[in-house]
């Protein structure tokens, strides 16, 4: 009696709620549900989400499109449909007539490591892409000397920053090592802009009002805060050093960079408490906090004195 051919549908019925933690990984496929990461096939950085919405292994790519497990595995190994069908019925025991290799593994696994190289070095040529124009436009930049923005805010201009001849203020960031990656342009009007190109970093790059002065022997204050504005009240209330992480979500990062460079410091994270997405500033404060020490202040700028004594 001819042996029954196993079906894509019979295949799909089985493999529910098993291609994650079972089925992918046995072809070298790496997925984390609801999460944005690169994509096994075409890699990328987040372009990527596996959400098995249906049942059937279902993700979403921007770039090569979506589909189900089968499709996915298709994309990633160049197996034929049919050969899909037969190699994960063997994995669900539906079929005993698998032919993947340990040495088809080790050429898949080899595949998608150079696929994450090639999108690693093209990531990191595109950042220093932008670190470049980011740089020509600081030093290229026509000055002029009034700012609507400091003027309603209230503040004064660092010196290390520029202000341009239609009133834009441009601040550097800056790496631990001191190299500029981006370029944050703040308008009159108070918008806050980065390069807008994909692919520029910002995360742990941070930009210090007035200057550190490590001491070798005893502790030393450096306030973390996240817009220029806020940074420089705080400066111009207590005289501290502040880093500014430009976002909210950057505080962790730039903590940790800061920790490494100056390991005697007190850190005093200076949460901003005006964002209307549930207490943003202050939760990303606390992770900071969690990661490096130090203590958390909301911007009451007229006692943060007293609040670090």
């Amino acid at each position: 009696m001819a042996k029954k051919k196993i079906q894509a549908e019979d295949i799909k019925r089985a493999a529910e709620g098993k291609w994650m933690d079972l089925i992918f990984p046995r072809f070298g496929i790496d997925v984390q549900w609801k999460k944005k990461t690169p994509c096994p096939a075409c890699g990328g950085r987040d372009r990527f989400r596996f959400d098995d919405k249906n049942g059937n292994g279902d993700y979403y790519c921007q770039h090569c499109q979506g589909g189900d497990g089968l499709d996915l595995i298709g994309k990633c190994t160049h197996l034929s449909f049919p050969e899909v069908v037969k190699e994960v019925g063997a994995i669900l025991g539906l079929d005993d007539s698998s032919k993947i290799t340990d040495a088809d593994r080790e050429k898949w696994r080899k595949e998608r490591e150079y696929r994450e190289k090639e999108q690693r070095e093209l990531e990191q040529k595109m950042r220093e892409n932008i670190a470049r124009k980011a740089e020509s436009m600081f030093r290229n930049a026509y000055q002029g000397e009034f700012s609507l923005y400091l003027k309603n805010k209230q503040v004064d201009k660092d010196p290390k920053i520029k202000i341009t001849h239609d009133g834009n203020l441009l601040i550097p960031a800056y790496d631990e090592h001191g190299k500029m990656w981006n370029l944050q342009t703040i308008t009159p009007d108070g918008q806050k802009l980065f390069i807008q190109e994909s692919g520029g970093r910002t995360g742990g790059c941070f930009f210090v009002i007035g200057e550190v002065q490590p001491d070798l022997y005893d502790a030393h204050i450096i306030c973390i805060a996240e817009g220029y504005a806020t940074g420089m009240s705080i400066h111009m209330a207590t005289g501290h050093p502040v880093a500014l992480s430009f976002v909210a979500n950057n505080l962790p990062k730039v903590g940790a960079v800061l920790r490494q460079k100056y390991p005697n410091a007190v850190f005093v994270y200076c949460a901003d408490d005006d964002s209307a997405k549930q207490d943003t500033g202050l939760k990303y404060a606390q992770e900071a906090q969690t990661i490096t020490g130090g203590i958390i202040v909301l911007p009451d700028f007229t006692q943060i004195k007293e609040s670090i004594a």
